[in-house]
């Protein structure tokens, strides 16, 4: 323990103590006996007991100059720590560096209002104590940490920060914000320096904490502990929300996939409601139960004509933390599955393509009246095309792809893309093996021939669960059977890959293997897609079978109008003409210009909800981009055209977190004075001294 004074001076007054000892000394009679003889007669008078009461000298000498000890004590302030005296004393200017945890975390309900709340009103009580010698600067912690504050002498200046801030929708970055705290306190010219840090101890905000720069273990770290403050519990999270369609059947279905996750890791939870709204109306809803500290996935799906974009959420119930019980989406439906067909083998007559039969059965009458829009493309053609416009890429019989372009079907497919391919005769099966493996499960083994009047390979009818297969009667699978294949290619499994067999030959070679991979689905044919090495395409069965895999597989593509980003992430207009228009969630309108060095980016993706894209109408002199002085402005423009949308939401990370412990918090802080506090009155008496 340590004993300071805060007014040393008064301790000279120590001194007065010898005053009354002196006074006492100077004062002190010597009594002698003397004898006189009248004396004898008055001692034989009766003696009369009389008591008279005699205060002790010394003790009296006691009294006096303990009173003037303390006395002088009482003045000099004394200070008892078990902290190092020297970060206390107000006679030094002391540095201080606030770091405020403003994470999404932080609004979870306190005592009788949000953490983040309790932390201001701490801050508030502390500063408005503050002596006019020190200087302070705040730092946010919410990723990326920025200093919200720069030094000043002016505490006021801080509050007036603060004043009516809520917390971000971001995660919590504490590593990053102690290494900015430190580089703050390395221009301060105080010889006490000292940062508060004022957290709900969420551990994902310590994962990235760096090495601290040698030469700070005298700065005093003290860490305001707002968890014991909470009330309730953080029970779910939606996780995850993901969209597709399927056109099965004659009418676009969309399926809604939303990830729920129970956030208490001791106990399961019951009958927990979730709901589906889309466009502001409720579509769906149910209970779910939750097990302890695990996942449960839950699908809902509606019809949906319109071609307009939809936006929607799916949220649980409400908990001590709301932000993170609700996951929001935007959805451009495709009015078309447009399918690119690429023919690996055309030939002058139209009738003897290789795409000439799937090009008939996707469309067999004409664009205006059927939901499949093939478009047939050679080898040569490939390059010139746009993927990001199509659904599907069908492969007939291709031999090899142009030099490079397996990498644009990899992030094609990765991104919610689907590729069927088509095997036939031209097909190099070292091409495939060698540069198709990120996207094929299985590799060409061997092309199977029957020989001349041999037993041709046929299909397996067997009824099946898939969503393909499962609409075909057992009469349609036993035609199906009777078709017969002269040549097929036998496949074998890659190592570690998942895939599907929905079809198989009666030789138990697989027919059509399936493999997801990304968003996106895979699906590989073993045999031609013409009349070459089958009779299928000439058969009733052969449209449905295609065109039902063609809508089994068909999904939007990750577009503008599909991305699900989180806060804080920027992101590329890529379709974004030379100036663009962002819409954000609280109607704050940003003008994005696109120049021939730079790319269209938008970075002001703070919050959660449906962002709006528009372009200018025309191409007035009044909207262009040199023309546009501000990049933030107060209205869209006359006849301003919405063409795309994308959604932000929280990062899921802030939420599934535990709490670091004191321990490891002071592992972190290795060879720095660490202290954690929890109430008010610690606060104040321990590490919030006016030192």
């Amino acid at each position: 323990m340590n004993l300071n004074f805060i007014s040393p001076g008064f301790l000279f007054g120590l001194l007065g103590i010898g005053l009354p000892i002196l006074i006492h000394l100077l004062t002190r009679r010597q009594q002698s006996h003397i004898k006189f003889s009248a004396v004898y007669l008055l001692q034989q008078i009766k003696k009369r007991s009389v008591k008279k009461s005699r205060p002790n000298r010394l003790l009296l000498l006691l009294f006096r100059c303990l009173a003037i000890a303390c006395l002088s004590l009482a003045l000099a302030n004394p200070i008892f720590s078990f902290s190092p005296m020297a970060q206390f004393l107000p006679s030094k200017p002391t540095a201080n560096v606030l770091i405020l945890d403003d994470s999404y975390s932080m609004a979870m309900t306190g005592t009788d209002q949000s953490l983040y709340d309790h932390a201001v009103d701490l801050m508030t009580t502390w500063l408005d104590r503050a002596r006019p010698n020190n200087t302070y600067s705040l730092i946010l912690a919410s990723n990326p940490p920025r200093v919200a504050m720069d030094w000043t002498t002016e505490p006021k200046q801080i509050l007036k920060r603060l004043q009516g801030t809520r917390p971000s929708y971001q995660t919590t970055q504490l590593g990053q914000a102690v290494a900015l705290a430190y580089r703050q306190l390395s221009v301060a010219e105080q010889a006490v320096k000292r940062i508060y840090i004022l957290t709900d101890l969420d551990s994902n905000g310590w994962s990235d904490f760096p090495a601290l720069p040698p030469g700070n273990g005298s700065t005093a770290v003290t860490i305001i502990d707002l968890f014991s403050r909470q009330q309730g519990l953080n029970e779910t999270l939606v996780e995850k929300v993901a969209l597709s369609q399927e056109f099965l059947t004659n009418r676009r279905v969309i399926r809604v996939q939303a990830r729920v996750t129970n956030l208490l890791k001791d106990r399961p939870l019951q009958q927990i409601l979730i709901t589906l709204t889309v466009n502001g109306k409720k579509v769906g809803e149910d209970y779910l139960d939750l097990p302890a500290g695990g996942r449960v996935e839950k699908v809902f799906t509606f019809p949906y004509l319109k071609s307009i974009a939809l936006t929607g959420r799916v949220e649980t119930q409400s908990d001590a933390l709301t932000v993170d019980n609700r996951r929001l989406f935007s959805y451009q439906p495709d009015q078309k599955i447009k399918v690119l067909v690429i023919d690996g083998d055309p030939r002058g007559v139209s009738h003897q393509n290789e795409s000439f039969y799937v090009e008939k059965a996707l469309n067999p009458f004409s664009a205006a009246v059927s939901d499949i829009e093939p478009t047939v493309s050679t080898l040569s053609e490939l390059p010139h095309r746009d993927l990001d416009s199509f659904s599907v890429v069908m492969m007939c019989n291709v031999r090899e792809l142009p030099f490079g372009y397996e990498r644009e079907l990899e992030r094609f497919v990765l991104n919610g893309g689907a590729l069927f391919i088509a095997l036939g005769d031209q097909v190099d099966a070292t091409f495939y093996n060698d540069k198709m493996g990120v996207l094929l499960p299985v590799k060409l083994q061997a092309l199977n021939q029957v020989a001349q009047h041999g037993e041709p390979f046929r299909l397996l009818a067997e009824t099946s669960d898939h969503k393909v297969l499962k609409v075909f009667s057992d009469k349609t699978l036993k035609a199906m059977s009777r078709i017969g294949f002269s040549s097929i290619y036998s496949v074998e499994p890659r190592p570690g890959r998942e895939f599907t067999t929905p079809m198989k030959f009666t030789n138990q070679f697989p027919a059509v293997v399936e493999s997801n991979f990304g968003r996106g689905k895979v699906v590989l044919y073993v045999s031609s897609i013409d009349r070459d090495w089958n009779t299928f395409p000439i058969q009733p069965t052969f449209l449905p079978w295609v065109q039902r895999w063609v809508r089994y597989i068909a999904q939007s593509l990750e577009s503008i109008t599909r991305q699900d980003l989180l806060i804080g992430e920027p992101i590329v207009l890529n379709d974004a003409g030379d100036l663009t228009w962002v819409e954000s969630p609280d109607g704050r309108i940003t003008a994005i210009k696109k120049t021939a060095d730079s790319k269209a980016i938008f970075k002001e993706t703070l919050i959660p909800g449906t962002y709006r894209m528009y372009h200018p109408a025309g191409s007035s002199k009044a909207v262009s981009p040199e023309n546009i002085a501000e990049n933030s402005v107060t209205r869209l423009p006359a006849g301003a055209r919405r063409f795309a949308n994308f959604t932000v939401n929280i990062d899921p990370a802030e939420s599934s977190s535990g709490k670091i412990s004191e321990n490891e918090i002071r592992e972190l802080f290795s060879g720095i004075p660490v202290q954690q506090v929890r109430d008010f009155d610690e606060l104040h008496s321990a590490t919030m001294g006016e030192g």
